[in-house]
């Protein structure tokens, strides 16, 4: 184990050896004694640094011969004995160590550590097998600058062998939560609560969230995403979770992230309710994708950007059940069902007409293009054929309801 580990993350490059005045000695040195460090100071410095550990960092303080006491054992003797090696032919492939400390990093994550406990893990190992290498060479004629060149050499070494054990600690990581931001994620979808969040997903729950329907395949470049943002990439119908209100810079990360795509936010509500506006926002993709509702969204008229189901809402409900709405509509104007189609069709532009502007006779003749005279006949006919169904209040909404709903869809009733 080591001390101090620094540097970026990611795979370093094969160690330099640090060429201060007295390395060549350090190296005749332990080339000379190498047999006798490797078969008397080894095996008892391992359990030395192992001991030291153990006393020191009470989470390693674990039952010997179990699991970590082999990882810990494995790891120590691989660097201990990867340095002499190093040393005697800096050109060594170091790969076994390389392998070896980047899984140790990855199974203090499963043992839900902080990484802090293991550099410090690696700075108590490292004290502990220099003194014992020090005190080996106490009785020797050693030049203080073979003393410094070899300190600095298994400094560097060691270094390394930290940085090596943080990558693979932040690799595993970014999968556990990945993997628990997924979980979470699906389970909103269900519409299952949010209160109990796992430590790994690494996430607190806001009071709002804004669920966002993909279209399959649709590009996104997820490095623009906010770290907050959930997404579910896999599922056939993909999707996200974006936290929090849908603010305006929210909404430029997205469209940004949408890499010239298009998406449908759901709107914002509660996490316990995100299934809702996550079945919304897909509800709204169907309707653009078949060319009900204007898809051109924020990009223009080229169907690209970002739609709102805000913007939506109406449609929404009104499309909600598109057979029961039609079977609504047909119930709501059998009284026109005796007339000839093209004259049921002037009927019923006349009748939407009505609904709208409540019968001003002067609006609707500008509106129609025709004569006021010719918009007061057809009114009197509506008058006399559903008198009854105009003058109550929930059947004329039942009516406009209906008759809004299957002009979206581009239909009549009793027709296509």
């Amino acid at each position: 184990m080591t001390g101090a580990s620094h540097g970026p993350l990611g795979r370093r490059p094969a160690l330099e050896p640090p060429a201060p005045e007295g390395l060549a000695e350090a190296r005749r040195l332990l080339a000379d004694q190498l047999p006798v460090i490797t078969s008397e100071l080894v095996p008892s410095l391992v359990e030395e640094v192992i001991e030291r550990v153990r006393d020191s960092v009470p989470d390693y303080a674990r039952p010997r011969g179990g699991p970590y006491d082999q990882v810990l054992r494995a790891a120590t003797e691989r660097n201990i004995m990867g340095f002499l090696d190093w040393m005697a032919d800096p050109g060594r492939p170091l790969d076994k160590r390389d392998e070896l400390c980047r899984k140790v990093g990855a199974f203090e994550v499963m043992e839900g550590r902080p990484l802090a406990v293991l550099e410090a893990a690696y700075r108590i190992g490292t004290g502990a097998a220099w003194a014992r290498i020090r005190a080996q060479l106490a009785d020797r004629s050693v030049s203080v600058q073979a003393i410094a060149a070899l300190a600095e050499a298994l400094a560097e070494y060691m270094d390394q062998a930290a940085a090596l054990s943080r990558e693979g600690y932040e690799r595993a990581r970014d999968v556990e939560r990945t993997a628990a931001r997924l979980r979470l994620l699906r389970g909103l979808a269900r519409g299952e609560p949010a209160t109990e969040v796992p430590a790994a997903a690494d996430w607190r729950p806001p009071e709002q969230v804004t669920m966002v329907a993909l279209p399959p395949g649709s590009p996104l470049v997820r490095p623009l995403l906010d770290a907050d943002v959930l997404l579910d990439a896999a599922d056939p119908a993909p999707y996200l979770l974006v936290p929090g209100p849908f603010s305006h810079d929210r909404r430029e990360m997205l469209e940004a992230s949408l890499a010239g795509g298009w998406a449908v936010a759901g709107p914002a509500v509660p996490p316990a309710s995100a299934g809702h506006s996550l079945r919304w926002a897909r509800r709204l993709l169907e309707l653009a994708t078949d060319g009900v509702v204007d898809g051109a969204g924020t990009g223009g008229g080229d169907g690209r950007g970002l739609l709102l189901c805000e913007d939506h809402i109406v449609t929404l409900w009104l499309l909600a059940d598109e057979p029961l709405m039609a079977r609504i509509a047909d119930r709501a104007i059998v009284p026109l069902a005796w007339v000839s189609e093209r004259r049921r069709q002037r009927l019923i532009e006349t009748l939407e007409l009505w609904l709208r502007t409540r019968g001003r006779a002067t609006t609707m003749s500008r509106e129609l293009g025709m004569h006021v005279q010719t918009v007061r006949y057809r009114t009197r006919l509506l008058d006399q054929l559903m008198g009854d169904d105009l003058a109550d209040s929930d059947r004329r909404f039942a009516i406009e309801a209906s008759l809004r709903a299957l002009r979206l869809r581009g239909r009549t009733p009793n027709g296509e």
